[in-house]
């Protein structure tokens, strides 16, 4: 039974893996390569973060019979040098560090209380400024100015990255201050996203996707995603004041609107798939032991 439980879970891992490769497909075909980029770095940062976070393993030594011993002693509390203990700093720094960053970028946070409006503000100002996003948004820009055409309404070369990165960011900034600050303040909805690790794979697809409409209340109760849908359409009606190369007729806002939620919703599969991707990747960090084990020895 627990054999056949195993095997259903491997399985349902990589169906929900599948699912994540054809929807990056589709927004690679899509030319949505800011939200490609997002979730590479993610999934690569969610490994790096799941694997400092394994407990270190100790070898076990031998006595002069062949016996296993009783487990070495860690190098870090062998040799006293300076470089030892660097190399000892370095690692506690990378133990300590990913695990209330980056897997909190991933799944909100498990808050005692909640957001206050001015911490609902500074979240949204942390996520518009995040590296990582502004970096997606120029290789965006940089790829939409090198594939368009002369006839483009925003032209060729530096001014055409320079419109298409300018507006994109302006995009991005509406978006933040109206779904993660503005109505989630005025709703008192919490804008993190919560995984659910321990339901079912088919469970956590339903929960997900459902996510865009089911949302979380600064209570903790279920409400309905006022951030999600009014801030949506909110910030896409404030866009349609400057993007003058857009079709503004009210058909073509609406499918902008519902396209970007849509976009939302396949995002939220991704958030709570990616920490388990990335634990069946788990690399060790074993150039660092070696390395140290090396410095002890030179000591």
């Amino acid at each position: 039974m627990f054999v056949s439980r195993l095997r259903l879970r491997e399985v349902g891992l990589k169906y929900a893996q599948g699912l994540l490769m054809r929807a990056l497909s589709s927004m690679i075909r899509r030319g949505r390569w800011r939200i490609v980029l997002r979730t590479a770095v993610l999934l690569g940062s969610a490994t790096f973060a799941v694997a400092i976070q394994s407990p270190p393993v100790h070898r076990m030594s031998l006595d002069s019979d062949g016996a296993p011993g009783p487990p070495s002693i860690p190098i870090s509390s062998v040799s006293h040098s300076n470089n030892c203990d660097r190399i000892a700093r370095l690692a506690e720094q990378l133990q300590a560090s990913p695990r209330g960053t980056v897997l909190q970028r991933i799944q909100g946070p498990e808050q005692t209380t909640p957001l206050t409006a001015s911490g609902k503000f500074r979240l949204a100002v942390k996520n518009f400024s995040d590296p990582l996003n502004i970096a997606g948004i120029a290789l965006d820009s940089a790829i939409s100015t090198a594939t368009s055409s002369s006839k483009s309404a925003f032209g060729t070369g530096w001014p055409g990255f320079g419109r298409r990165f300018g507006m994109s960011m302006s995009d991005e900034g509406l978006s933040e201050f109206f779904s993660t600050y503005l109505i989630s303040t005025l709703a008192h909805q919490d804008p993190h996203y919560h995984r659910d690790p321990g339901s079912s794979v088919g469970k956590r697809i339903g929960y997900a996707l459902s996510r865009v409409v089911i949302a979380r209340s600064d209570s903790g109760k279920p409400m309905f995603n006022f951030a999600e849908f009014v801030g949506t359409t909110a910030s896409s009606l404030v866009e349609s004041s400057y993007h003058f190369e857009r079709d503004e007729s009210p058909g073509a806002v609406s499918s902008r609107i519902f396209v970007s939620i849509g976009s939302d919703a396949g995002w939220n599969l991704m958030n709570e798939f990616l920490p388990d991707i990335a634990k069946h990747l788990n690399p060790r960090f074993i150039f660092l032991r070696r390395l140290a084990e090396r410095a002890a020895k030179q000591n």
